[in-house]
């Protein structure tokens, strides 16, 4: 990782290699229309989409090594082959987390599959043959397992109500992930059958969501508006329908109200993405000095160089109105008085000479 952030600060260190980079490029038949990332290092994100852009030119950088001596940090073979394993693994935890953190779209039926997905990538990473990969999966699975070990019932029961999943969905992750018969299984459709006993109570024939679970699913490839699927079938199913609207409405992460206030995109932009942390640092503690009680002197210059402002744009509008001169008046008045000072002071030179 570290030899692909130093390629590609050296290709964009500056226009000449850029521009050797582009005929590297060109000579691999290589589309030079796709971005070159470079990475934030406090921000793993950021590196998983500079390593699939750098994966992309890798022909590129191998050609460029070629054509250009001073460029000593070209990935080995087998380097190469390390970073397609790391970007491949990433690659997951990034889709997941793009999805979690969508402000307006994020359903609770999302929250399931995604981290079932993460939780089975992992497990499959611990048994790799390959040590690095295995190590680096077991330290994050030790991450994972303490903030997501338990699946929220809820969280369940709102892929059950995806006509794309249903129940089947949750019996295969389930099984998937402890084996046929679990505990964990069990707990989840005796919840299930609880809640269903609750919700439909004193029916004698079959209920809204018995019916809803013997139809038949909808293709998974389909993109579908949960929230207006259930819209669309409320007079079908009045109470599920009421049920999944409430299930579905639990937000399944803060980002979008964090979002709101988060500064993170004024602090690391594109145009700084190469700052140490230690200088991140430094303009975060400055801003909240500025911001905090160090900094309430400057707030309060700011303010009365603002007012001063503001008073003056008010007694020259004053000026303007009761003397009934315009605007390009006032500025050839002002022009003129440049001019008469300037050819007095020409005229006090030409005196004492």
């Amino acid at each position: 990782v570290d030899k692909i952030r130093e390629c590609v600060k050296y290709v964009k260190g500056s226009q000449v290699r850029k521009q050797k980079f582009v005929e590297s490029v060109t000579q691999t038949s290589l589309d030079s229309k796709k971005s070159l990332r470079q990475d934030v290092p406090t921000r793993w994100n950021s590196t998983y989409l500079m390593l699939s852009s750098a994966i992309y030119y890798r022909r590129a950088f191998n050609h460029l090594r070629l054509a250009d001596t001073n460029f000593v940090h070209c990935p080995s073979i087998d380097e190469w082959g390390q970073v397609e394993k790391i970007c491949k693994f990433l690659e997951v935890f990034y889709e997941t987390t793009s999805l979690f953190s969508g402000v307006k779209y994020p359903t609770a039926n999302l929250y399931f599959p995604r981290v079932f997905t993460v939780q089975l990538t992992l497990i499959q990473a611990m048994k790799s043959s390959d040590d690095f990969m295995r190590s680096m999966a077991d330290r994050m699975f030790h991450k994972f397992d303490k903030y997501w070990k338990d699946y929220n019932i809820l969280f369940a029961i709102a892929v059950i109500i995806d006509p794309r999943f249903k129940m089947q969905f949750v019996e295969f992750c389930y099984n998937k992930l402890y084996g046929h018969g679990s505990n964990e299984l069990s707990l989840v459709r005796s919840e299930f059958d609880s809640f269903q006993s609750l919700e439909f109570s004193g029916i004698a024939q079959k209920t809204q969501l018995e019916l809803y679970l013997d139809e038949t699913k909808i293709d998974r490839s389909v993109k579908l508006d949960v929230l207006a699927f259930w819209k669309a079938h409320q007079f079908r199913y009045p109470e599920l329908a009421q049920m999944a609207r409430d299930v579905l409405t639990v937000p399944i992460s803060t980002v979008a109200s964090e979002s709101a206030f988060s500064v993170g995109g004024r602090i690391l932009d594109q145009y700084r993405s190469a700052m140490k942390p230690e200088v991140v640092e430094l303009r975060h503690c400055c801003r909240d000095w500025l911001i905090g009680e160090k900094g309430k002197w400057f707030l309060v210059c700011l303010l009365y160089l603002h007012f001063i402002l503001y008073c003056f744009n008010f007694l020259l509008y004053i000026y303007i109105e009761n003397t009934e001169v315009g605007l390009e008046d006032l500025t050839e008045n002002i022009m003129n008085l440049f001019i008469t000072e300037d050819v007095g002071s020409n005229t006090t030179t030409t005196n004492n000479q």
